[in-house]
């Protein structure tokens, strides 16, 4: 019996650390998405990179004063150029703290205070946005309307809305069943977002509005055990280098709660190619497919930066034996806007 087709989208933040070390644009962006296209192209799957138009920025900023980091940013652009041209896509992605951020003779100094896009007035928010999408539509031969929230922190989306809509960003990809996060500085909560495979919305992406001007395509969730986080803990301690990240920098520490929540009860999470958390994606396509409604596109996330050779191990196996796979990219999803909600 044939099996019917599953759009799969791979959708990766292309970005650096934001913890005391940022870790480098060679192991963290440029050499892990070279990996990941060795495994991809095998099955002819495109990726979706939602890019951290900031950094960029920042890096051309930098330039005149640092020939370093002038070949970080022309590297990076004709990495990003080059996946454009092959039909890879690239998107928006927003860690506005670049804007407080600076770079020394010892390297970047990050500045987390102001994370979220809601920490910058209505102003400054469309600044923000405005250029880092411009920046962006140097380095792609496509259109750039879709955007995914730095650190999922889209909320009270209505705050962001018209800076978004300003620049013609419609289409959304930031949420996931159950999400949420208790840190004041960087909380979420997608407890009650639709259970569908996209819908509509114009003030609160919880809330389905069929005329809303913006669509919402989540990503694809998966429940996770405490032992599974049990043992992610002790590959990290103990493992071989396989369970190591490409990315050599640091990540910003979570609230402990995270952690306890995570050890202690299952959680329902992003399914993701970070690190062995590839190792649940025949678990989560299986769930997808039980749940879902035949238009559902299975929207796996990831990082270059996070990336292990574990991870592209699992993804090459799971490419290898799910011949009903059909990979698309945003690019595919023109059909989404809602012309109701078109100004």
């Amino acid at each position: 019996m044939k099996q019917s087709q599953v759009k799969l989208l791979l959708s990766l933040d292309y970005e650096l650390f934001f913890g005391n070390k940022s870790g480098s644009v060679e192991h963290c962006l440029l050499r892990p998405t070279r990996y990941l296209l060795n495994v991809v192209n095998r099955y002819n799957v495109k990726i979706s990179l939602f890019v951290d138009a900031g950094f960029l920025i920042k890096l051309k900023q930098y330039s005149a004063d640092f020939p370093l980091l002038a070949e970080q940013y022309a590297a990076i652009k004709k990495q990003l150029q080059s996946l454009s041209q092959q039909g890879h896509d690239i998107q928006l992605h927003i860690h506005p703290h670049w804007q407080d951020s600076y770079y020394s003779s010892k390297g970047w100094v990050i500045n987390s205070k102001r994370y979220r896009l809601h920490d910058f007035c209505r102003q400054e928010q469309n600044e923000i946005v405005t250029s880092y999408k411009q920046e962006l539509e140097s380095c792609s031969e496509q259109k750039i309307f879709a955007f995914r929230a730095g650190g999922w922190c889209l909320q009270p989306f209505e705050d962001i809305r018209q800076s978004l809509e300003n620049n013609n960003i419609w289409l959304d990809s930031t949420l996931f069943a159950e999400g949420r996060c208790d840190d004041p500085s960087r909380w979420f909560n997608f407890k009650d977002m639709p259970d569908k495979a996209w819908w509509n919305f114009k003030n609160d992406p919880l809330t389905e509005q069929l005329d809303g001007y913006f669509t919402e395509l989540p990503i694809s969730a998966v429940k996770t055990s405490p032992l599974f986080f049990w043992k992610l803990a002790f590959h990290k301690q103990f493992s071989s280098s396989k369970f190591s990240a490409f990315g050599d920098g640091q990540a910003i520490i979570h609230d402990k709660s995270y952690y306890i929540q995570r050890l202690s009860r299952t959680t329902c999470g992003p399914v993701s190619l970070d690190g062995s958390k590839a190792g649940q994606l025949d678990k989560a396509l299986k769930e997808h497919k039980n749940k879902a409604d035949p238009h559902a596109v299975f929207n796996v996330m990831g990082h270059p930066k996070s990336l292990t050779p574990y991870s592209l191990e699992k993804l090459n196996t799971f490419l290898q034996e799910h011949h009903e796979l059909s990979s698309i990219t945003y690019q595919d999803l023109h059909h989404l806007r809602n012309t109701a909600g078109k100004n």
